[in-house]
């Protein structure tokens, strides 16, 4: 479920106000250090309020009054909040006042956008901008800079010993306004995700109202670790159902430990559990060998879950062999995975026609026995089989695209010829085969229950990494001006077409670290776009081999999904920190 965005206020259901900003004049392109996306600065001078204070409910007496209200029509209303509630309530803003009275520093941040006003006076409950009153708890529409509406929660109003008045807001993130920025235009642009970003603003608000424009949040933003995660019980108890968690990859250590003396982590030296706290299994795109897939395992079993390699994709050939070699109970297929995507999507029609909604009827009537056991006898005679045709003994594989080049694509079966061997096998387009659609009924009725492809609710797991090639600096000749017209880096499309059709339970991509640079981020963006589009989880951070007992200083990148019913897996902290994005 998500929360709507109200008004508290029982006149209106959602005020808007504009708070007027200084222009900005930034340069066209800057790095940007753990503070992402820039959040709507205050205004420096602009519409600040005389120290002629607003008494409630009663006109300005003078002409001086008069002509402030007409010039600013934004202002505190009502009784100040009496001292002891706002002590209560703000606690920690008179506390810096305080400190401030002694001489010390009383500023949080240098940055003037995050300095917290200390000399605080007295609190309001209410403000009178524009058409409307706005309570505390409100949200408005605010304004940044250009033309831009930021949306926040107004959290204080309050006004200083100088005479001044200002309200304090939690900043709500547009999808765009968040690390995935240019490349999340496909995103409700009703939802917003939640944050912690607060700062103090002046007042100088133009006059503007609006009704309520729906808007909702189900996930927060933490933007300081590019972290999107679902809402925590103590912020939003009713909005999700945290009743079941599943243990999560690699967070919670076994009892038993690795000995301190390996450096080589191999299934030897992997403990044994005696019971798995959880059994998932995992599909690996862009393979390889397989040595992210077998990682991942091998790691899993540190927290006692039983993760599987239950199938593996790579265009290379030898790759495949490889990887089938060392994990023979691995489903392996040797595709590009824009193929293997269509065949998942003709793989669930067939199982929905022949093997889930047809279960009462796999077995054959009595007529079909009756007409197999004749045809049975007529092909053990060799008669009446027409000159050029042949019987079809068992479907024995499936694939799609065009494994023969013959320039025609689509669905195919791999056919055994009765009376023929298996270097005889041939692949057969779905059309062929029509007059022998029961053969096609065994093999989907067995491969259903073996699995040999996964259908969406399968999968625990999907991990891969996408082609590089094209992303990598050391590629001279990279597509600089439009990255997706390279196949390679349509690549990571494919991946996520995947993650939205099998929908896991839990993702992880992995690539160079020029994918936050190349073209602005623009493909790492996307990625993190995608799966927070898709509703989950996202993490995204780099990672160096170094410090993980590698000799060498190897930097990758990795993004973390995980459903919203999941806990997402939290492991690193400084590095992250330390990413810079060009924007």
């Amino acid at each position: 479920m998500h929360s709507e965005i109200r008004s508290n206020s029982d006149s209106k259901p959602l005020s808007l106000a504009v708070v007027e900003e200084q222009e900005a004049n930034a340069a066209s392109s800057r790095v940007v250090k753990a503070r992402f996306p820039k959040r709507p600065l205050r205004s420096a001078d602009n519409g600040q309020l005389n120290n002629t204070s607003v008494k409630k409910k009663s006109e300005p007496s003078t002409s001086v009054k008069k002509k402030q209200k007409q010039k600013n029509d934004s202002y505190l209303i009502g009784d100040p909040i009496t001292a002891d509630e706002a002590q209560e309530r703000w606690g920690w803003r008179y506390d810096l006042k305080s400190q401030r009275s002694k001489g010390k520093d009383c500023t949080s941040n240098d940055d003037d956008e995050d300095k917290i006003i200390s000399n605080v006076e007295c609190h309001y409950a209410e403000a009178h901008i524009g058409d409307c009153i706005f309570c505390l708890g409100d949200c408005a529409y605010i304004k940044g800079e250009g033309a831009q509406k930021h949306v926040g929660r107004i959290l204080e109003f309050f006004k200083t010993t100088d005479g001044e008045e200002y309200f304090r807001v939690q900043w709500f993130y547009r999808a765009e306004d968040t690390v995935m920025q240019g490349v999340a235009a496909f995103h409700d642009g009703k939802r917003l995700f939640y944050s912690t970003v607060m700062n103090d603003n002046p007042f100088g608000l133009k006059s503007n109202s609006a009704s309520s424009s729906g808007f909702y949040f189900d996930m927060e933003y933490l933007c300081g670790v590019f972290n999107i995660s679902k809402l925590s019980n103590c912020k939003s108890d009713k909005f999700l159902n945290n009743s079941s968690k599943v243990p999560v990859l690699a967070l919670a250590p076994c009892t038993e430990t690795v000995p301190a003396a390996a450096t080589v982590t191999s299934l030897e030296i992997i403990p044994s559990c005696e019971t798995y706290k959880e059994k998932l299994v995992l599909l690996d795109l862009y393979s390889g060998c397989g040595g992210m897939s077998t990682g991942l395992c091998m790691g899993a079993k540190l927290s006692c879950i039983d993760l599987v390699t239950r199938w593996a994709i790579d265009i290379d050939k030898s790759a495949c062999k490889s990887l089938k070699l060392n994990h023979p109970e691995t489903q392996v297929r040797n595709e590009a995975a824009e193929d293997f995507l269509e065949l998942l999507k003709e793989w669930q029609k067939l199982c929905k026609r022949y093997a889930i909604n047809n279960k009462e009827n796999t077995r054959p009537s009595r007529s079909e026995v009756s007409r197999s056991a004749t045809n049975n006898v007529s092909s053990s005679s060799g008669a009446d089989i027409p000159t050029g045709e042949f019987e079809v003994a068992s479907v024995v594989d499936i694939c799609y695209g065009d494994p023969d080049k013959t320039g025609k694509r689509g669905l195919k079966f791999k056919v055994h010829w009765k009376g023929y061997g298996t270097s005889e096998d041939s692949w057969e387009p779905v059309e062929g085969l029509s007059n022998c659609q029961e053969r096609v009924q065994d093999f989907v009725i067995k491969g259903f229950k073996s699995k040999i492809l996964p259908i969406p609710g399968d999968v625990d797991v999907i991990c891969g990494g996408p082609p590089c090639q094209g992303i990598s600096g050391y590629n001279r000749f990279r597509n600089v001006d439009s990255p997706l017209d390279d196949e390679r880096n349509r690549q990571i499309v494919v991946f996520m077409d995947i993650v939205e059709f099998l929908k896991p339970k839990f993702v992880l991509m992995e690539n160079v670290v020029d994918i936050l640079r190349f073209d602005k981020a623009s493909l790492g963006r996307y990625a993190l776009s995608r799966l927070v589009h898709l509703k989950y989880q996202a993490r995204l951070g780099i990672i160096a081999a170094g410090c993980y007992g590698l000799p060498q200083f190897r930097l990758r990148v990795f993004l973390w999904g995980a459903h919203p019913t999941e806990v997402i897996l939290i492991f690193w902290t400084k590095l992250t920190d330390e990413i810079s994005l060009v924007v």
